[in-house]
């Protein structure tokens, strides 16, 4: 004898409500549309929701002062430490690669670009303490960067907005 909330599931497959126009799938099964050959603005709402998320999140916690660039310089070092690696300023430098005009994308001024993000000092009080630079044993010329406690909190909270369903 069976009851009335017994259930008996029905395997059902993507192909068949494509090719199945005419009836309509269960209310509560998602059928992913077609994707075109050619994406649209529209058919990445989600991802641009999630972009502009973690940059209002970031624009609340950065300086007024503080450019794409330097913004950058923090998703190539939160990047690298997400990876388990440090990242020297060279390598830093050759990851962002030229402009279009072929210059270094973070230029001459490199140091700029990642003090920000650094410790505070006398010299630079407002500085975010989010980096850490640390002299290679080594060779005392190769400087690594490196997120401090804080800067992972704020990489690990930017990574919560790019998660986030909206």
């Amino acid at each position: 004898m069976r009851t009335a909330l017994a259930f008996q599931p029905r395997i059902e497959t993507l192909d068949m409500f494509i090719e199945n126009k005419d009836r309509s799938p269960h209310p509560l099964r998602f059928v992913a549309p077609k994707e075109s050959a050619m994406p649209t603005v529209s058919s990445e709402a989600w991802t641009f929701s999630q972009f502009s998320a973690a940059l209002q999140g970031l624009a609340y916690a950065l300086p007024n002062r503080v450019t794409i660039r330097q913004l950058l310089v923090f998703a190539m070092i939160m990047e690298e430490c997400s990876l388990g690696h440090s990242i020297t300023i060279a390598e830093l430098r050759a990851k962002a690669g030229s402009d279009n005009q072929g210059d270094d994308l973070l230029g001459q001024s490199i140091g700029r670009s990642y003090q920000i993000f650094c410790q505070p000092t006398k010299k630079e009080p407002d500085n975010l303490g989010w980096v850490e630079v640390v002299e290679n044993e080594d060779d005392r010329r190769q400087k690594f960067l490196r997120l401090t406690k804080e800067g992972e909190g704020i990489a690990l909270r930017i990574a919560r907005m790019l998660k986030e369903k909206p």
